[in-house]
């Protein structure tokens, strides 16, 4: 198969995003350094916050064109050895935190980042095991299938190590639910559209909620963020989302102007940076910002629909799978959908490694949509699931 012109819409949105949240991070970053100075004491600069961004979104398109060089034959072949790597730096910072080592970050009793002195930023290893397991599980489901073993314990047998390794390592000793039920999310999807028995993955997810019933049920930040939402418990970051986006009503109050970020919105350059989008630029400007996730995701599933090999195409399946993850996940907490959990929204949420990664995935996912097959045969059109790239027709229009 000929190599042929990427998806450049998929590398176009991507970065808007990026540029729409370094704006936002420009017109609130110095309420936010101002508010955390009076509440804690530091002596954070009004330009402080934008001058890190600037540099994650720089290093961030950097990575994302990075990905789209390094050839996926070549990530794929050491899926494996990467996700076990990601592992062990998981469990060594949760270890380090666990011995106060100054060079881990802990928040709360949680430990998940590396603190790297020497330019000052925080790297989460558990963004590398979400790309190291999108790599291993679409490897390890395109490989089992040839083989005839997709049924057999030969997949089942690592696919449960996979999900029990982030369930320990994740979900219950750094006590990151978000991440585990966002990798858990990727390889059920991943598992889907690979053809795994309905009723073996059906046992599986089975398991899932299961062990997102302990989780919860054994943290009681856990029960308390249901509780707040339901109206029972403290609801102050679901009242002060809503009262931001009720504040910018139809065009916002414009930039500049947020009132929410000086300290009474929780997490606004972060978790809560769509509440203060819908502060700013009001319905019409959150309107926007979904509408191009809406854009940016459905690309990445054309791009999984008619990728002829199979690894590739449950690649972008399962990417697809994380980035809606999060963006559920995060706008369905901050409009009182879904309980609060504190989870980045992609590509504009203030930080660094979530950035990073994403921008690094979609880069892959933009490599493997200039290996798409170029004619679209509309019988295809109507299911994601099976044996899409090994179809062909005559219809003459690009993917």
């Amino acid at each position: 198969m000929r190599k042929h012109r990427a998806d450049k819409i998929i590398a176009i949105v991507t970065i808007i995003l990026m540029l729409v949240g370094l704006i936002v991070v420009y017109s609130i970053g110095g309420r936010v350094a101002q508010a955390q100075n009076a509440a804690s004491g530091s002596n954070f600069s009004d330009t402080y916050f934008l001058i890190r961004h600037a540099a994650v979104v720089v290093a961030s398109i950097v990575a994302l064109f990075v990905a789209y060089k390094i050839p996926y034959d070549f990530m794929d072949k050491y899926a494996k050895r990467l996700f076990w790597i990601a592992a062990g730096l998981c469990l060594l910072v949760t270890l380090l935190g666990k011995m106060n080592v100054g060079l881990v970050t802990c928040d709360r009793g949680a430990c998940r980042s590396f603190y790297v002195p020497i330019i000052s930023i925080g790297f989460a290893p558990v963004e590398v095991l979400k790309i190291s397991i999108l790599l291993y599980v679409s490897r390890l489901i395109k490989t089992r299938k040839e083989s005839g073993e997709l049924e057999t314990r030969n997949f089942w047998i690592p696919f449960a190590t996979i999900f029990l390794v982030t369930v320990v390592l994740i979900g219950w000793w750094q006590k990151d639910f978000g991440s585990t039920m966002v990798i858990s999310v990727m390889m059920a999807t991943m598992a889907f559209v690979g053809g795994v028995n309905l009723k073996q993955l059906g046992l599986a997810l089975l398991a899932l909620a299961l062990a997102a019933g302990v989780l919860i049920a054994t943290q009681q930040h856990r029960i308390d963020r249901i509780m707040g939402w339901e109206g029972s418990g403290n609801n102050y970051h679901k009242e002060s989302s809503l009262i931001s986006l009720g504040t910018g009503g139809l065009l916002g109050v414009g930039l500049g102007n947020s009132i929410q970020s000086s300290g009474y919105l929780p997490e606004s350059l972060t978790d809560s940076i769509f509440s203060i989008i819908g502060e700013i630029w009001g319905f019409l400007g959150a309107g926007l910002i979904v509408l191009a996730y809406v854009v940016l995701l459905g690309r990445i599933v054309r791009v999984s629909e008619y990728s002829e090999d199979k690894s590739k195409n449950l690649f972008a399946a399962g990417l697809f799978a994380w980035l809606v993850s999060h963006v559920i996940i995060n706008i369905g907490g901050m409009t009182g959908l879904i309980p609060m959990k504190g989870i980045t929204l992609p590509f504009l949420s203030y930080g660094g490694t979530s950035m990073l990664f994403a921008a690094f995935a979609v880069g892959i996912v933009l490599q493997i949509s200039g290996w798409t097959k170029r004619k679209i045969d509309n019988e295809d059109s109507s299911s994601w699931r099976g044996q899409r790239g090994t179809r062909h027709a005559g219809s003459s229009r690009r993917s």
